[in-house]
């Protein structure tokens, strides 16, 4: 187990990002107090955290500017946390909407024609975009956009989804998802679409379901919609009902099919299955 001390975000003006204020790194800071953060290695959610975050402040810099510091306990294979983070911390959900629905993202569409999709989307789904990347401060290295849907009860997911959303608004959704990921430059890095599922049982027990696809065609997106929601429902009570107490699970999805990539517990620990878990 080792400890390092990193800093994370300035006040400081970065040319082409939004500017980050004082009260954004208190309120950065307030999750912390509260939450474990994870972190992930250049922010790609496909690959399991490789610490997490213990504690932070705010230091005040000789040019008038603010900078968050934070402590970052780093896992190794024999990690046994011994950092004496309070027990009544647990990991931070970051895209849990307020509503029915909610949308980040980490990179503005480069063109208007993009940026009408996405607005398009929003309209759908009755929702404004976040462009704070999905921690709330720093950059994510991959184009990302997240579609979190919030209060989906245990065992109809597919049901509520269609409840709140007709056949007309699943098909135009699916539609403007499948243009606004649409590539015409190979040479573009890999954009990730990130469905994040808030699924919650009789007792209130809240698991986030991630689901990532990454640069989706149009056919992965149709199957999603059309099956893989369903299926979700099917596969789900093994992992929901585990006395590890998952509070995150991280699944791939492509030609109709989930692999569990891996599950994060309430203390921020990942859980790596022993082998790729295919479902489908």
């Amino acid at each position: 187990m080792t400890i390092r001390s990193v800093r994370i975000a300035t006040t400081h003006h970065v040319s082409g990002h939004q500017s980050v204020t004082l009260d954004d790194l208190k309120q950065h800071l307030d999750t912390i107090d509260h939450a474990i953060l994870p972190v992930y290695s250049v922010h790609d959610p496909r690959i399991p955290p490789i610490g997490r975050v213990i504690s932070g402040s705010i230091t005040g810099l000789e040019d008038g500017e603010f900078a968050l510091d934070v402590n970052v306990e780093l896992f190794s294979e024999d990690f046994i946390p011994k950092s004496g983070t309070s027990g009544d911390k647990r990991v931070a959900i970051i895209h849990k909407p307020r509503e029915k629905f909610g949308i980040w993202c980490t990179t503005i569409p480069t063109t208007p024609e993009k940026t009408g999709y996405l607005q398009e989307i929003c309209t759908l789904l009755g929702t404004r975009i976040s462009y704070r990347s999905s921690n709330g401060i720093l950059q994510e290295e991959l184009p990302i956009m997240v579609i979190g849907i919030g209060m989906l009860p245990f065992g109809y997911i597919a049901d509520t989804i269609s409840r709140r959303l007709d056949r007309d608004q699943v098909h135009g959704l699916k539609e403007k998802i499948t243009q606004l990921f649409s590539k015409t430059d190979e040479n573009l890095p890999e954009s990730l679409l990130i469905f994040d599922l808030d699924v919650v049982d009789k007792q209130k027990r809240s698991l986030v379901i991630e689901v990532i696809m990454t640069n989706p065609q149009g056919k992965d997106i149709e199957s999603f919609f059309s099956g893989g929601l369903g299926e979700l429902d099917r596969i789900l009570p093994p992992y929901y009902l585990s006395r590890l107490r998952p509070k995150k699970i991280v699944m791939n999805y492509c030609n109709d099919r989930f692999s569990v990539l891996y599950a994060i517990q309430e203390k921020g620990i990942p859980m790596i299955p022993r082998s790729v878990i295919i479902h489908g």
